[in-house]
């Protein structure tokens, strides 16, 4: 995989560190891609992975839609402003007071997973379009979500027709694999088993008019035993959908899948310390203001990196790479190859930082978050 930046431009950049740049470019091609894999399904950028204004004014600007997770999120695309029928309500648990919200607004498709909220639906939003949210097989991936969203099999017909004795419209079926999905096939597996569901439901004079195939699209990180392509992902998927009793309209959800690769981070070594024998570089950004997934129970992503200043005829050795804050478990890596010469002052570059990283990022320990930049454009190679 090729570098969004070369390390000779981003090496020109005059701003303080820590900082990310992102390639405003990647984005728009990334979900080109999207749009070319899955032909005449509605793409819905899930805003909980990177909320920054501008990726969602850019996104916004090349005919992307929205899936979004609460009326703060809401209040983002309302300043675009993004139009109502572009977005989605994907929480499948939401408080009245959005999803009053939402409805004010003008948005009228809401996820669900439970009866409860079939009633909470009609009551603050009556006669909105509801798509159930199922539970599917996310083994496999890093984040798996059935333990706590999506409703059993044998309840969507039962839920679907709930939504209509109570007003609503049954609009359609969605689910998600788990984010960080490992498994090419997890889509067209998810969609396999919804089959038999769709022909109940026809029985049951309910013809649903979208599956949501949420998201889950995988970034490349460092030390991913397995690269899974989207092409493959798209492919196995719809030839599943084609083999289903009709054809719904599909929805993606990628929020990863978006971002993930659009962006880098750069940091600055402000310590080297021998730990028993082992070299620890201390950085100005760490897991709580910057790279928040890198932490053990968040999945240990693990990022690729490099030194910003060539070290050319230098030998490697490993790093454990942690941030400036006083907890222990503010560390990043243990596992970083460097030049040897590595120093205080030396500048280090994490590479695919756009997902989960800004949008997560706190204050801990008074360190602020990271700037960001964007640029038009992005120059690759090293």
């Amino acid at each position: 995989m090729s570098d969004i930046f070369s390390r000779k431009w981003i090496a020109s950049l005059d701003y303080e560190t820590p900082f990310f740049v992102f390639s405003k470019r990647k984005i728009v091609d990334t979900l080109g891609e999207f749009v070319e894999c899955f032909p005449g399904a509605a793409i819905h950028y899930a805003m909980k992975a990177n909320s920054e204004p501008e990726v969602l004014r850019t996104l916004h600007e090349v005919g992307s839609s929205f899936e979004v997770a609460s009326a703060h999120e809401l209040d983002l695309l309302r300043k675009i402003p993004v139009p109502p029928e572009n977005i989605i309500y994907g929480t499948s648990v939401k408080p009245s007071s959005h999803i009053k919200a939402f409805f004010e607004y003008g948005v009228d498709r809401f996820a669900f997973d439970s009866f409860p909220e079939v009633e909470k639906i009609a009551t603050t939003a009556p006669g909105a379009r509801v798509y159930v949210r199922a539970s599917v097989d996310d083994t496999g991936s890093v984040f798996r979500f059935s333990e706590k969203f999506g409703a059993d099999k044998e309840n969507i017909v039962p839920l679907l027709q709930h939504a209509r004795k109570f007003g609503l419209q049954p609009y359609g079926i969605s689910f998600h694999v788990g984010s960080q999905a490992t498994n090419p096939l997890a889509w067209a597996n998810a969609l396999s088993s919804l089959a038999p569901i769709i022909e109940r439901l026809a029985s049951a004079r309910i013809k649903v008019e979208t599956i949501n195939l949420g998201g889950g699209y995988p970034s490349a990180y460092a030390g991913t035993d397995k690269t899974v392509h989207l092409r493959d992902i798209a492919h196995s998927a719809l030839k599943q959908y084609r083999r289903l009793p009709y054809q719904p309209r599909l929805i993606l959800e990628p929020g990863r899948g978006i971002v993930g690769d659009s962006a880098v981070l750069v940091s600055t070594v402000i310590a080297r310390i021998e730990r028993k024998g082992s070299p620890w570089l201390f950085l100005d950004a760490g897991v709580y203001n910057a790279l928040y997934e890198a932490l053990p129970f968040q999945g240990s992503t693990r990022y690729r990196v490099t030194a910003m200043r060539p070290s050319k005829d230098c030998a490697l050795a490993l790093f454990s790479l942690t941030g400036p804050t006083g907890d222990s478990p503010d560390v990043i890596t243990r596992e970083a190859i460097l030049p040897q010469n590595i120093a205080i002052g030396d500048r280090l570059i994490f590479h695919a930082v756009g997902a989960y990283s800004i949008v997560v990022a706190s204050r801990f320990n008074g360190f602020p978050k990271p700037d960001v930049y964007f640029v038009e454009h992005h120059e690759g190679g090293v």
